[in-house]
């Protein structure tokens, strides 16, 4: 197994995705490394790779705030075209690229999975910021990072007005398999990403596919079963 599988908390902490040797510029994927084949190692390992795109995105980020004060105004535009970042993605890029307190959470291993999250803490004042730094790890979810700041009513609703939810889409699990879900999940970015002001986020899409998955799998037995009945049935009618 890899220094990075083994660099991985234990299982008592196995939301914080790394531990004691943590090299934060480590970008090598671990691959069919997991000798000792367990719940614990996969997850090591799946976690660990997992986290190297986190590390990638907050480079970005970093780049791209130099860029935005090194640059001229038309460069840095000829830049931001290149990469075909939006608005919205640009926004949230400098705004953790350019708060310093991020960069200590990434050299620990501490900075949040999430963009959402990460933006988050760039609004907390340094004596809240503080408090958090103290208790989180990559996994820790944005109601109890506010729960650890003790933010106030009113800065929770300041944060959340900056990122209004305006539209909920659904799907009836019925009429679909994780295929065509998929399928249609795609067309539907596809064609928002169109709008540089919406952010997407579709981290649900992953609890969705579960839940088409177990509703097919539900009525497969429950037409097995149906089978084997009527088969009980016809062999008593004999």
């Amino acid at each position: 197994m890899s220094n990075n599988v083994n660099a991985v908390v234990n299982s008592e902490t196995a939301k914080s995705i790394v531990a004691k040797n943590y090299d934060p510029m480590i970008v090598k994927l671990d691959t069919l490394e997991v000798k000792t084949k367990n719940v614990e190692n996969f997850y090591n390992q799946i976690k660990n790779n997992f986290y190297l795109g986190v590390k990638a995105h907050y480079i970005i980020a970093r780049d791209l705030f130099d860029a935005k004060q090194t640059l001229s105004h038309e460069d840095y535009t000829r830049l931001v075209q290149m990469c075909n970042f939006s608005g919205s993605t640009q926004k949230k890029y400098l705004s953790i690229g350019g708060d310093v307190r991020l960069w200590r959470l990434f050299m620990s291993g501490k900075l949040p999975m999430k963009w959402t999250n990460q933006y988050l803490l760039t609004t907390l004042t340094d004596e809240q910021f503080s408090k958090v730094e103290k208790k989180i790890d990559a996994e820790t979810p944005a109601s109890q990072i506010k729960k650890i700041a003790d933010l106030p009513k009113e800065q929770v609703e300041k944060f959340e007005n900056m990122l209004l939810t305006f539209l909920s889409v659904e799907i009836d699990k019925s009429k679909v398999n994780v295929a065509r879900f998929k399928t249609i999940l795609n067309k539907v970015k596809k064609d928002l990403s169109k709008y540089p002001e919406i952010e997407i986020v579709d981290d649900k899409a992953e609890d969705v596919e579960i839940k088409i998955s177990s509703y097919f799998e539900k009525q497969l037995k429950a037409q097995e079963k149906e089978m084997k009945d009527k088969e009980v049935k016809q062999k008593k009618v004999a």
